[in-house]
């Protein structure tokens, strides 16, 4: 998680960027980064504390980020994810977030990663 410390931060620094945090006891234990761009809301970074991981910490999180883009006006959200992180993928799908065909390689790993999108009713 220290690799990604610069990009956290950058992102931070985007107009509207929001940080959400999950807190157990008085430890955080995960957090959602998202920002608006120029169609949607951009969720950046999802991160979940491994001793948490199966507490429903990510699905709490991917909750409000869904009332935060709702609060914000949104009615889509989006997400690049590398494409085999099966940790990942699977949930945001069990949260309704959709893979599209998009597919670009990551330009610090060389990875692929997918574009998600939720449609929010």
């Amino acid at each position: 998680m220290e690799g990604a410390v610069p990009g956290v931060l950058r992102r931070l620094a985007l107009d509207g960027a929001t940080l959400l945090a999950a807190r157990r006891d008085d430890a955080v234990v995960g957090f959602a980064l998202c920002a608006p761009n120029p169609r949607v809301l951009e969720l950046f970074y999802l991160a979940v504390d491994a001793v948490s991981w199966g507490d429903g910490v990510g699905a709490a999180l991917l909750a409000a980020v869904d009332d935060h883009a709702r609060t914000e006006g949104y009615d889509e959200i989006e997400l690049w994810v590398i494409d085999d992180n099966t940790r990942a993928t699977g949930v945001y799908r069990r949260a309704g977030w959709v893979p599209t065909d998009d597919v670009v390689a990551d330009p610090t790993s060389g990875r692929d990663e997918r574009r998600f999108t939720r449609r929010l009713t």
